[in-house]
């Protein structure tokens, strides 16, 4: 079992990286509803999570063009 000041690391990577994927998707022109599906978790082994939740489809495929290509530069305008 993990301790509470493991459970706050995991707890701060989570957050992080929900913050980060948040301003992804507003970079991409997701408005702030579309991300506040985004949760940070952390799961009983203390790893950190982030739970996507629900996202339009059209946003989605935006995402996967952006995780193919490797940057938001390389897809054109939207």
């Amino acid at each position: 079992m993990m301790d509470m000041q493991e459970w706050r690391a995991a707890w701060d990577r989570a957050q992080d990286a929900t913050d980060t994927l948040r301003t992804a998707l507003s970079d991409m022109g997701a408005g702030e509803t579309q991300g506040m599906h985004l949760r940070p978790m952390v799961n009983r082994r203390g790893a950190a999570w982030v739970d996507v939740g629900q996202l339009p489809a059209d946003l989605a495929a935006k995402l996967a063009d952006v995780i193919r290509v490797g940057s938001l530069d390389n897809i054109g305008p939207s």
